[in-house]
């Protein structure tokens, strides 16, 4: 393991001890709005008592009770509901940083299924429309460019790591009755090893604390070919009795170091099989590596303007009619990236330079992003204890941006630094006029340096076809435009072998698209017109397209028992039409089949399973170890190749654990099995992996 490692386990440890440190009181945070200080206590002896005689049941009931009040009766059926809710010690939910919607946090389930479970791979995770480079960890390019506009305000436009990075979107605040932890580890071929932790704890009253850790080791196949990731997040979060006031935040460190070897120089020892220990191939690149270090904080807090009553029976509040204030949110992130690409003299020859350059040095590409985040809205959530929508609800607010960015190299000529201050007003509406159909819409508009005057605006129609607790599915269309700029990487870079200083109009997209799901399944399409799209040519040089093109994207997602199979299948139709420059497979699929067996009454659960991946040939884009980019080629068309795995997932109580033979199908079958040129992807291997979840 690497020696930097260390010091993350030495905080761990040291996190770990604090909060296993006895506190004077750790309550739990009910999420319902139930007040006890307004009930009255429950009448224990009132309680019915249920005694066993000779292997009968037998109800007794102290006849000395005195009668019991309407007003005591609703009281203690209000609290005894709220303490069976809280019984279950066991039960742990999280919730997400956006909650404007919603006068309650939207919670959801943790997953303690084991289907699925042998996808640890975050980008396998849902499906496997990606291609990389052939092992865990290293970057990688999506398969679905749908939408192709991104986030309104600045964008740097290179996000091929962003899946193996923690980012505020996508931290995880839990919701625990009693400490819960998770411990995974997983082991594949060549010494692959992923260990990952998850700790929540309530440390007095609503206050909680908690960290996910996860530290990833992959050598890989092939020459040069490692991974090694680091991510780390430490959450906390607070609210007050009556949920009037909520405040969360998260400091998040990445640390991402991979090896790039440029592909393999002969395709020909892989594809006929000449070379059977792979890390003797011949690569590309000896000395090359990739590097991404970033850092953030997230803080995020709400204050409800208009007091709400915690149950039916509060009466504390009168019963006068109030004024809906709304809620007012405030957020703050600080984001700091530095991205390294190092080479040495010997790779030169591997790239072509440019006019000007002088490949006579070593290559040290340091690109450093700073992003700061300032986001005030209003919103008027709905309340309801069922949490049934508004039938008019909406939010509005301004972001601040501010950008910086700055880029180092070998020689101080090469030096760059820019600065970008940017505020975007924006609103969204929700209009429920019936329970069976709602209308969604929102937009943005930017104000401010390279990306003044962009704008995004998104609708969405969807309507129940019949009632809530009988229908036939639901129904939605939506509809998006965008006029953004491409990201600064392609208007701007002063790299060692890349270089290039553009003023590119702003891509235009327009689409639509149709969306039908019932019970298990969901099928949809979407059709997108994009105008001035920017794209990196066989040259390795960003170009931009001035003719419009079509893209039309079809889906079939299903989730189906039959009995105690289960079928889970994502099929994906796509097409682009008007253009070459965007180059992607017609057909994707993947299909998984599995199996439950019960086994010792229920005690554990056994699961076989298999899986298969295929998509259609086409001439796929190259990758570009100095800017982590992907550009065109036209030497080499891949794919028209299945992929098949076969698990064995495990259940004992709290316990997973899984055996796969992923690709076993690579030794009878021919060798050319690429998802990036001159990238092959991993042989047949053994995997095996096990999780294990503690309450207390």
């Amino acid at each position: 393991m690497h020696p930097k490692i260390y010091p993350f386990f030495l905080c761990l440890v040291l996190l770990f001890l604090a909060f296993t440190i006895p506190v004077h009181s750790q309550t739990t945070d009910s999420l319902s709005r139930v007040n006890p200080s307004v009930i009255p206590s429950i009448d224990t002896a009132s309680i019915v008592k249920d005694t066993t005689v000779a292997g009968k049941s037998k109800k007794t009931k102290d006849k000395t009770t005195p009668a019991l009040s309407p007003t005591q009766i609703i009281a203690n059926k209000i609290k005894l509901d709220s303490l069976k809710k809280h019984r279950d010690s066991t039960q742990v939910s999280f919730f997400y940083s956006a909650f404007e919607k919603l006068g309650a946090l939207d919670l959801h389930s943790i997953d303690t299924a084991i289907t699925g479970f042998q996808n640890y791979d975050p980008l396998y995770k849902h499906d496997r429309f990606y291609a990389n480079q052939g092992n865990i960890g290293q970057c990688y390019r999506s398969l679905i460019p749908f939408p192709f506009f991104h986030e309104s305000g600045f964008d740097y436009g290179i996000h091929s790591s962003d899946q193996y990075l923690y980012q505020n979107d996508s931290v995880k605040y839990y919701k625990v009755v009693k400490t819960f932890s998770e411990l995974s580890y997983n082991q594949g071929a060549k010494k692959e090893q992923t260990f990952h932790a998850v700790f929540s704890r309530n440390i007095y009253r609503s206050f909680n604390l908690g960290f996910d850790f996860k530290v990833m080791s992959a050598p890989g196949a092939y020459t040069r070919q490692k991974a090694n990731h680091i991510n780390f997040v430490l959450t906390a979060q607070f609210f007050t009795k009556n949920k009037r006031y909520g405040v969360i935040a998260n400091f998040t460190i990445n640390r991402l170091k991979n090896y790039e070897n440029g592909g393999i120089k002969y395709d020909s020892l892989f594809e006929q099989n000449i070379e059977t220990n792979r890390a003797v191939i011949p690569v590309n690149l000896a000395s090359a590596q990739n590097r991404v270090r970033e850092t953030g904080f997230f803080m995020k807090h709400y204050f409800d303007l208009t007091r709400h009553p915690l149950t039916g029976s509060d009466t504390s509040l009168g019963k006068r009619k109030r004024i809906e204030l709304g809620r007012i949110s405030y957020s703050f992130q600080f984001v700091r990236q530095i991205q390294n690409y190092i080479d040495g003299l010997q790779d030169s020859l591997f790239y072509k330079p440019y006019e000007g350059d002088s490949l006579a040095l070593p290559t040290i590409d340091s690109i450093t992003l700073v992003r700061i985040v300032n986001d005030l809205v209003w919103s008027n959530p709905s309340f309801n204890k069922n949490q049934r929508p508004r039938i008019f609800q909406m939010s509005a607010g301004i972001k601040q941006l501010y950008i910086e960015t700055k880029f180092n190299g070998v020689l101080d000529s090469m030096a760059t630094k820019d600065f970008f201050i940017q505020f975007i007003p924006h609103a969204e509406i929700d209009f429920n006029p019936f329970y069976n159909l709602k209308l969604e819409a929102k937009g943005d508009y930017v104000l401010g340096e390279y990306n003044e005057g962009d704008l995004s605006l998104n609708v969405k129609l969807s309507t129940i076809l019949g009632r809530k607790d009988k229908n036939v599915g639901t129904l939605s269309i939506s509809g998006n435009y965008a006029l953004q700029k491409p990201g600064w990487f392609y208007q701007q870079y002063h790299g060692h072998f890349n270089a290039w200083d553009n003023n590119f109009e702003k891509q235009g997209i327009i689409s639509g698209g149709f969306n039908y799901s019932y019970k298990y399944l969901e099928a949809g399409f979407n059709i997108s017109r994009i105008s001035n799209y920017v794209y990196m040519d066989t040259s390795r040089f960003p170009v931009q397209l001035n003719n419009e093109f079509g893209h039309l994207y079809a889906y079939l997602n299903g989730n189906v028992n039959f009995g105690r199979f289960l079928v889970k299948a994502r099929l994906v139709y796509q097409t682009v039409q008007g253009t070459t420059v965007l180059r992607l497979p017609v057909f994707m699929g993947n299909l998984e089949l599995y199996y439950t067996q019960p086994l010792f009454k229920g005690a554990a659960i056994l699961q076989p399973a298999l899986s298969f991946f295929y998509n259609t040939s086409y001439y796929a884009d190259q990758y570009n170890p100095s800017n982590r980019s992907y550009y065109l080629q036209d030497k080499r068309e891949i794919g028209n190749y299945l992929y098949m795995d076969v698990y064995l997932n495990l259940k004992i109580q709290r316990a997973r654990l899984y055996v796969a033979y992923t690709h076993f199908n690579a030794s009878f079958m021919s060798h050319d099995y690429y998802s990036t040129p001159t990238y092959p992807m991993p042989d047949a291997a053994f995997k095996f992996g096990v999780a294990w979840r503690f309450h207390d």
